[in-house]
C-alpha cells in the first residue's frame, strides 16, 4: 500500500511540472546554451511551472473579468495549460536570445553578466551589424558577414558569406563561392569591422589568384 501511494503521488508531482517541462524543453532548444543537468531542469520546470499555472488561470478567468459567460471544463483547461505552456517557452527564449532580462538588471547595476554563454557568442550578439576578420592559422584573413556562429571558440563553425580575403590592403574576392564553413578551431583572432571599414582602407584586386584556405572545409 505505501508504495502504490508514493508512485501515485510521484505521477501528481509529475503531472504538476509537465507545463513547466514542456515550456523549458521548447526553452532549451531555442537558445545556445548547453543543455542543463537533471536537477537544474527540475528547478527550471519548477519556476515555469509556477508562472505557467498563474498565466493559464488568468487565461480562464479572464471571460469572467469582462461579463462573458463561461463554463469551465477538465478539457479547456488543459488546452489552455498547453498554450500557455508553449506561449512562455516561446517567450523565455526570446528574452534569453535578446539578453533582455539580463541588459535590464546591467542597466540596474544588479550583475554585468550577459545571457550568453561566452563572450564569443556575446561579441557577435552585440556586434550584429559588422562584417568579421578571422584570422587563420597560417597568417590567413578571411573577410565577411558572419551568417553563423559557434557557441564556444573550441566548438562548430562560423558560417561566412560575401568572402573575400585579405591581402595586406588588398581585398581578394572568392570567386564562384557563395559562403564557407570554417572551423573554429582553425580561428586565432575575431575582428570585428563596420561595413564601410574595409572598402574605405583596401582595395579590391582581382589580378592575381586568391590565396588558398589554411582551414580546412567541411
Amino acid at each position: 500500500m505505501p508504495i502504490k501511494w508514493a508512485s501515485s503521488d510521484a505521477i501528481n508531482v509529475l503531472m504538476f511540472l509537465l507545463p513547466g517541462l514542456v515550456a523549458a524543453s521548447i526553452f532549451q532548444s531555442l537558445i545556445s546554451n548547453p543543455k542543463p543537468s537533471g536537477f537544474d531542469v527540475m528547478v527550471r520546470a519548477f519556476i515555469f511551472t509556477i508562472f505557467i499555472h498563474l498565466g493559464a488561470q488568468f487565461v480562464l478567468w479572464a471571460p469572467a473579468l469582462g461579463g462573458w459567460t463561461f463554463t469551465r471544463s477538465g478539457t479547456w483547461e488543459v488546452i489552455v495549460l498547453v498554450a500557455v505552456s508553449v506561449v512562455f517557452g516561446l517567450i523565455s527564449a526570446y528574452a534569453w536570445n535578446n539578453d533582455t532580462v539580463h541588459g535590464f538588471l546591467r542597466r540596474l547595476n544588479v550583475t554585468r553578466q550577459s545571457s550568453y554563454q561566452s563572450a564569443q557568442y556575446s561579441a557577435f550578439a552585440f556586434h550584429r551589424n559588422c562584417y568579421v576578420a578571422l584570422h587563420l592559422k597560417g597568417e590567413r584573413r578571411l573577410y565577411g558577414w558572419p551568417k553563423e556562429w559557434p557557441s564556444r571558440p573550441d566548438e562548430k563553425h562560423f558560417l561566412i558569406e560575401e568572402c573575400e580575403w585579405l591581402d595586406g590592403n588588398k581585398r581578394r574576392p572568392i570567386e564562384g563561392v557563395s559562403h564557407i564553413l570554417i572551423p573554429a578551431s582553425e580561428v586565432d583572432m575575431v575582428e570585428f569591422l563596420p561595413a564601410n571599414h574595409v572598402s574605405e582602407h583596401t582595395e579590391k584586386t582581382h589580378d592575381e589568384p586568391a590565396p588558398p584556405a589554411s582551414a580546412k572545409v567541411r
